[in-house]
């Protein structure tokens, strides 16, 4: 007798070897990849010798490069989102009569045919109905965009931070050293009529804060600051976001 169990079901079979395939599949991967992540790994701390700093640069540039796929779909997705925004709005101004003049940057009254009308209002029935998916797909990758930005703005403000790291500066500082004062004090010792004016000359400290801002090195740049009410407005218009 031939077992017919196999063929009565063919899913099942699928359903019983695919996860063997992918077990294999995925160890045979592993397995390629291991030497290449090992010397990934030995160049990576070869790097080491270069600073701490440069390590942090070569972290914000992997990190581009292994987020580059997110950044095209985001750019897809924020792209289509903005121009169904774009459209329903001036889908809108139809029905109100009206239409945006770009030669003198107004919205002007205007009258429409009912054929226009006609389409219009199919257009803006689909936009409007496409747009809880867009937005489903735009909220996604949106927020897979603000992470990526948000980690390397982090790793940005660390290295900052690691080229400015005021040891030396702080070190002086606590010293009451003159090489890192701010100001000088004058006193007048003694006055004689008539005679020389004796003064004396005492080098002040300022604030530690003061202090580290002004030895801050030239070549380095400060990060700029987060502008949060333009960030969220360009995401709120699904206009792009970039590095912070």
């Amino acid at each position: 007798m031939h077992d017919d169990s196999k063929n009565s079901r063919p899913l099942g079979v699928v359903g019983e070897r695919l996860p063997r395939y992918y077990n294999v599949n995925v160890t045979m991967v592993c397995l390629l990849a291991k030497p290449l992540l090992e010397l990934a790994s030995e160049i990576f701390l070869c790097f080491g010798y270069l600073g701490l700093t440069f390590q942090v640069s070569i972290l914000i540039d992997l990190l581009g490069l292994v987020s580059f796929h997110v950044y095209c779909i985001y750019v897809y997705a924020a792209r289509l989102y903005s121009l169904q925004l774009s459209g329903l709005l001036a889908l809108f101004r139809l029905f109100l009569g009206k239409k945006h003049n770009p030669l003198r940057g107004r919205v002007d009254s205007c009258e429409y045919s009912p054929d226009q009308l006609f389409v219009g209002t199919l257009a803006f029935m689909i936009l409007l109905f496409l747009l809880p998916t867009t937005f489903m797909y735009y909220i996604v990758f949106t927020t897979l965009r603000v992470m990526v930005v948000g980690l390397g703005g982090l790793l940005t403000r660390l290295r900052y931070l690691l080229e400015t790291l005021p040891l030396y500066v702080t070190s002086l500082w606590l010293l009451k050293s003159t090489a890192v004062a701010s100001t000088v004090f004058l006193k007048v010792e003694l006055i004689q009529r008539p005679g020389p004016l004796v003064m004396t000359v005492q080098t002040v400290s300022g604030s530690w804060w003061d202090t580290v801002k002004r030895c801050v090195p030239d070549p380095v740049l400060p990060t700029p600051e987060v502008e949060w009410a333009k960030l969220l407005t360009s995401l709120a218009q699904g206009k792009l976001i970039y590095p912070v």
